[in-house]
């Protein structure tokens, strides 16, 4: 069941969903009621009540996928009113926990609370990021239920891509990873996470920026996301505190607008842009050290398993150079000139990691030996964040072999029944690990209870991240071989479907559809008159 509502200039999309299966239940009669189409209206029919009775009795209930929204009770009798706890839950083990257990908490949306329905009431509770519910009755009453409806929210667009090959593993991680950004779509912003990061993160942004612009176009929440930004952050302040995420404001710019053609907002915004390059410029001596004169671990930021380390400074300094890098394509600048200059050779560093390495290429680095660094010990060393660019990076430097590596990364949270991509994974988690949607036997671990770092330990871990969604973007640039040019005037086609039989692309442009259809080494390509298309 779908609504579609306009509001504040932008259509909002809400799904309503019935459980698809019950864990697990405690006094409670008619449960299966609750599994039954009803209208979303209360009812003085007497036969479609599933009825709580105690305290103490309790239901967990699991709506099949990753959801950002509520859960919707409509209540027909009750003492006038009665309590319950509704917790909800990433993964099954989430949503039998309780606030402090394996570090969950209500931090950024309110996921475990004490709850008050009332007689004949429709009333929604909480937003948050969940697939599983606890829903347990607090005091000795009974309740009538009619319905409990999941319902899930998020930006709607007019268009959508379409992609298709003859590998499902491949078509489900790119349905999943076009879904997890899909609900990071949210009042017109994208939010880095629906549970946790409800919020715009400017070194995230970029994959999210490119993998929305490959699904549904040239759209509002883009621009948005980046005036939010810009308005947040005097030029001469780090962008969400982190010296980084600054120059990542600039590289989203310039993407965005050369992907687009959009050189009015360009424009517009490229005086706030050379002001971010002038302040770092500022802050780099001429022998490339950098000082951005800021305490705290996010100095020097590429991502979090990196903190804290040289790589860390390694990467930082390969994106400020990209940063000047992209805003030379546009325009000249010398400011940017002398950053390249001042920290060149940051790009020939040593370093350990992949995503620092990648970084290195993507900054103009030598790719020399990169591919056998990158293969070595496979996807260990991946994080969520930084796959997109390793293997951007990997491609660049003659892997062949990108789509093993993806499959075995992106699949690998697949078989532990993600319909989101995480905030993080460490391929070493899989080892002994239950899947989020079971209750861990004994001996095993929890895959989100018992993993995670830094910022998201245990529970607190976000199981829809928007800036895992890059795998997407690098399918069509990379496997598709479809880059858009020329200010999104041209597009370029060459794929390498590195063993896949068939690829059949529908993206849309700011001229309407290009269909790209790739089959026994041949491209079958239709585009609007104005896109010219290269082969």
């Amino acid at each position: 069941m779908y609504e579609t509502i306009a509001e504040e200039n932008r259509t909002v999309r809400k799904e309503y969903l019935l459980p698809e299966r019950i864990i697990e239940y405690k006094n409670i009669e008619n449960i299966q009621k609750l599994m039954q189409e009803k209208a979303k209206c209360v009812s003085f029919s007497n036969d479609i009540f599933t009825v709580f009775s105690g305290k103490s009795s309790y239901i967990i209930l699991d709506f099949g996928k990753e959801i950002s929204g509520c859960i919707r009770i409509i209540t027909r009798e009750c003492n006038k009113t009665a309590k319950f706890r509704l917790t909800y839950g990433e993964s099954l083990s989430e949503a039998y926990s309780y606030i402090g257990l394996k570090n969950a908490m209500n931090d950024h949306s309110v996921r475990d609370s004490i709850i008050t329905v009332s007689n004949m009431s429709d009333l929604s509770f909480s937003n948050t990021g969940f697939r599983f519910v606890r829903l347990e009755l607090f005091e000795n009453a009974s309740v009538k239920i009619q319905n409990i409806f999941a319902v899930n929210m998020y930006d709607s667009f007019e268009n959508e891509a379409f992609v298709e090959t003859d590998d499902e593993t491949v078509n489900k991680i790119l349905r999943t990873a076009a879904y997890t950004l899909k609900l990071c779509c949210q009042n017109g912003y994208i939010w880095d996470g629906v549970k946790r990061d409800r919020l715009v993160w400017s070194g995230d942004l970029h994959q999210e920026i490119i993998t929305s612009l490959y699904l549904f176009g040239d759209n509002v929440n883009i621009k948005n996301s980046l005036l939010f930004l810009k308005s947040d952050t005097p030029a001469d302040r780090w962008m969400n505190n982190i010296p980084s995420y600054s120059a990542w404001w600039v590289i989203n710019l310039c993407v965005y607008c050369s992907m687009t053609g959009n050189s009015v907002f360009f424009n517009e915004n490229k005086d706030y842009a050379k002001s971010i390059i002038k302040h770092f410029n500022e802050c780099i001596n001429k022998n490339g050290i950098m000082n951005f004169g800021i305490d705290g671990s996010m100095k020097f930021f590429l991502d979090w398993p990196t903190l804290n380390t040289e790589d860390s400074v390694i990467g930082t300094a390969c994106i400020i150079c990209l940063m000047a890098e992209k805003y030379l394509e546009i325009e000249k600048n010398n400011a940017c000139d002398d950053i390249l200059r001042k920290l060149s050779r940051y790009t020939r560093s040593e370093c350990k990691t992949k995503q620092a390495r990648a970084f290195q290429i993507l900054a103009g680095g030598s790719e020399h030996n990169a591919k056998a660094f990158f293969e070595n010990g496979g996807v260990r060393g991946f994080s969520t964040f930084t796959v997109y660019y390793i293997l951007t990076a990997y491609s660049m430097s003659g892997g062949r072999n990108p789509l093993k590596l993806i499959k075995d990364y992106f699949g690998a949270m697949l078989s532990l029944g993600a319909t989101t991509f995480w905030e993080d994974f460490d391929i070493s988690w899989l080892e002994n690990s239950s899947g989020i949607d079971k209750i861990p036997s004994q001996g095993q671990n929890d895959i989100h209870g018992d993993f995670g770092n830094y910022c998201y330990k245990g529970y607190r871990h976000s199981l829809c991240h928007g800036w895992a969604s890059g795998v997407f973007s690098f399918i069509i640039e990379n496997i598709a071989g479809i880059r858009f040019k020329n200010s999104g005037k041209t597009v370029e086609i060459n794929p390498d479907l590195c063993g896949l039989k068939y690829m059949n692309v529908t993206l849309p442009t700011k001229y309407g559809n290009l269909n790209v259809k790739i089959s026994d080494g041949n491209v079958y390509a239709q585009a609007p008159s104005d896109l010219e298309i290269i082969k």
